[in-house]
């Protein structure tokens, strides 16, 4: 009961104040719903960028951890992790679908990154799934544009370098 009350009375405080605000024009009136609507509509497509990406591989599931690795190694990254959540959960006593999550970068590319936007080291290195769902075998990671979607970091400071990442991987699992 007193929960319901603290509640109330701060639903009641939140609402007195939010108007209080109003009446003293702290708030900017909106005058044309139409016309921010419309603004905040093509804002909002704008930042809707496609998240991951799920690439089906031509390859068994222990050929596209293989070949990607080889490749990662190939373009000078070095794969800093690899995290089998299958042997996890076994472990566990739980059983899951295969998948392997490699953790890969190249301090050369992402260190210029991380001096830009401090931050950004949040999103490298970088990560690619590899799982098995209904017999096929997929490969995801994130995109590139969602990479660096809130960053300080530009497109053309990652066009080589991280785009470069997401074509390498596609390429070896689709050819």
């Amino acid at each position: 009961m007193k929960n319901k009350m603290s509640l109330a009375v701060s639903v009641l405080a939140g609402t007195v104040l939010l108007g209080g605000c109003q009446n003293l024009g702290l708030f900017e009136k909106n005058t044309s719903n139409t016309e921010n609507n419309s603004q905040k509509a093509v804002t909002a497509a704008a930042k809707n960028v496609e998240k991951t990406k799920t690439v089906n591989s031509k390859y068994s599931y222990e050929e596209t951890l293989q070949r990607l690795e080889k490749a990662i190694v190939g373009k000078n990254m070095t794969v800093f992790a690899k995290i089998d959540h299958t042997k996890a959960a076994q472990k566990a006593d739980l059983s899951m679908q295969p998948a392997t999550v490699l953790i890969f970068g190249n301090p050369k590319a992402g260190t210029p990154l991380m001096k830009k936007d401090p931050s950004f080291a949040l999103q490298l290195p970088l990560k690619v799934l590899v799982t098995e769902v209904d017999g096929k075998v997929q490969v995801v990671f994130n995109t590139t544009e969602a990479l660096i979607e809130d960053s300080g970091i530009d497109y053309s400071d990652v066009e080589n370098t991280l785009a470069g990442a997401e074509k390498l991987i596609t390429k070896t699992v689709t050819e």
